[in-house]
């Protein structure tokens, strides 16, 4: 038998049948688009944090004696240097007076050894007294002298223990508790009066060491609580890391007016980190990301920290264009129509 050969119109019968099964080339899609400057948000970060003061003290007496007033009350604001109780220094006071004495009579017996000194000198120079007796006369002044030094340090002493009969506020602070009462004897350390610095005041949070670097970067940082917000500025970020928590303590200073101590809030800040919207988000293989329009070609943009349904930080120039509409069907390389046909 000889071969059979299929005509030029059998051919073509075949190839047409064909054809349908072969893939069509990509066509170019419609979409919207916009740059990452129009479309980014800085979101607002937070942590809980509280307002404390540098001075929380309970003020203690500093010698031994009855009390005879406290003229504090819980709740008042007390300037520096404010009474805020009274002790009786009666025996106090009669020992400086005792001291006084002892320091006249020692006055009085230098002024006479220096005298008798002179003269021994006077004589010795004479030859008529002898260097023992000189040196004697030297001796005496020099120990009344130093009795006298000690004197006067027992005067000082007097003083002080004098100055400590009122107790006074260190700090401008608000009273927050009367810790004894009058007709109690205090003695050294004995708790009077609980004030709090009310001056001195910094804001203490608790930070997750992924957002330390959001917050150091940020230009826009407050305390809120219920009665307002409040600028702050960074101070110091603790160089430790609590195991349980994962979190860092930050210390921020308040820019102006400062909130009450104690209070409770938290700590705000505005992320430097342009994010894009959860809806600009498409899944490709295992890879969260966005379709970027690359002079009219669709460039998928993985994204390393993109979780489904949260906006997302992008590290992209304000200017790069993003597909906004029809991204979800795209392919990596696919033709996109210019604009003027969207």
């Amino acid at each position: 038998m000889g071969l059979i050969r299929a005509s030029a119109p059998t051919l073509l019968s075949v190839l047409l049948l064909v054809s349908p099964l072969m893939p069509a080339a990509q066509e170019a899609v419609a979409v919207q688009t916009a740059p990452v400057k129009d479309l980014a948000r800085y979101p607002w970060q937070s942590a809980p944090a509280t307002v404390v003061s540098l001075n929380d003290a309970a003020v203690a007496a500093q010698l031994k004696a009855r009390i005879v007033e406290i003229p504090v009350k819980v709740g008042e604001v007390v300037e520096a240097g404010s009474v805020l109780a009274r002790l009786d220094c009666t025996d106090y006071r009669i020992a400086e007076q005792r001291v006084k004495a002892d320091l006249a009579a020692l006055t009085a017996r230098i002024r006479l050894a220096a005298r008798r000194l002179e003269r021994t000198r006077k004589l010795e120079r004479q030859q008529t007294a002898s260097a023992e007796l000189l040196d004697q006369r030297e001796a005496d002044l020099a120990v009344l002298q130093a009795q006298q030094r000690g004197a006067l340090a027992q005067l000082e002493a007097a003083r002080v223990d004098l100055s400590r009969c009122a107790v006074n506020s260190p700090y401008r602070a608000v009273v927050t508790g009367r810790l004894a009462a009058v007709g109690e004897f205090a003695d050294f350390g004995t708790e009077l009066v609980h004030i709090i610095d009310i001056e001195r005041l910094e804001i203490s949070a608790q930070v997750s060491v992924g957002d330390i670097d959001t917050l150091k970067q940020s230009e826009q940082v407050y305390f809120e609580d219920s009665s307002g917000r409040y600028a702050l500025t960074v101070r110091a970020l603790t160089p430790t890391v609590n195991t349980q928590t994962r979190n860092r303590e930050v210390r921020l200073l308040f820019d102006r007016e400062p909130a009450l101590p104690g209070a409770a809030g938290k700590l705000i800040w505005r992320d430097y980190r342009p994010h894009l919207s959860a809806r600009l988000l498409v899944r490709r293989d295992t890879a969260f990301g966005i379709f970027l329009n690359d002079n009219g070609t669709a460039r998928f943009h993985a994204l390393a920290d993109a979780q489904q349904g949260r906006n997302t930080p992008v590290d992209l120039t304000p200017d790069t264009v993003v597909v906004t509409a029809g991204h979800h069907s795209l392919q990596d390389g696919q033709q996109l129509l210019p604009h003027d046909r969207q």
